[in-house]
């Protein structure tokens, strides 16, 4: 009896050091998530820092109990041109792998826990495409970093699985090179007022065109600009839907 009562008492303790002293959720549906998720996200065309919105995944991590809790991100892989950073409580900058301690207390609003994704500037998007930036994101207490909750995420540099019509129905420039002007062809299934933003390769705004209606072509002057290489966007309702390159030589 007395070895019972012992083993007994030795699994109820590890089951309560083993009890998890906060919850994480995903944001958006409060869904709880499971230690070890993995989540996939596809580029939408607009991931880039520079001019466009950067793509991102949110959590909220809600305590049990009084905990210290830290953030930790791993980059599995390495891709060239890309930019992560992530957020839990304070923003850190993409070379930051590690957070500082967040002192949580139960009834307390949930602390939020972002991942951010992008590159620089829109030039570099070009060269993502096709690629998988591979990430796993640790949470643990400060004073025991083997208590280790895992979330994975995989971001694909692509708009594979996204239904972009707008960006099929916009034609990329012609002539190419361009001398003095630049046409795009366009075919909507609905009346849009966008734009077509034009980039320097530092990333700089250079130019911006009005475009509305279903179908038509822009024209757009580009005889102040010089001889080089530079980057268009389209722009529709806020939401960067396709870019590419442009070249202008005369």
């Amino acid at each position: 009896m007395k070895r019972l009562i012992l083993l007994l008492s030795m699994i109820i303790s590890v089951l309560a050091m083993s009890a998890q002293s906060y919850v994480v959720t995903e944001k958006e549906t409060g869904n709880v998530v499971e230690n070890g998720a993995t989540y996939n996200i596809f580029d939408d065309g607009s991931s880039y820092w520079g001019v466009g919105e950067e793509l991102f995944i949110e959590f909220e991590v809600t305590a049990l109990e009084d905990v210290s809790l830290i953030t930790e991100k791993v980059e599995n892989n390495s891709v060239e041109y890309s930019r992560n950073y992530f957020c839990f409580d304070l923003c850190y900058g993409a070379s930051t792998f590690i957070s500082s301690p967040v002192d949580m207390t139960p009834g307390n609003p949930p602390t939020l826990l972002s991942m951010h994704y992008g590159t620089e500037y829109p030039h570099e998007y070009t060269e993502l495409l096709g690629q998988t930036l591979n990430m796993t994101y640790y949470i643990y207490p400060a004073d025991n970093p083997s208590d280790r909750f895992v979330i994975n995420v995989t971001f694909k540099y692509s708009m594979d699985g996204i239904e972009d019509n707008n960006a099929e129905m916009f034609s990329n420039p012609y002539p190419m090179p361009a001398r003095d002007v630049v046409n795009f062809d366009y075919n909507f299934a609905s009346n849009v007022v966008g734009e077509v933003a034009i980039f320097n390769m530092m990333g700089q705004e250079v130019m911006r065109s009005e475009i509305n209606g279903m179908q038509g072509k822009a024209s757009i002057n580009v005889s102040d600009l010089a001889d080089g290489i530079y980057f268009y966007s389209l722009i529709i309702d806020g939401k960067t839907e396709k870019s590419n390159k442009l070249i202008i030589r005369r």
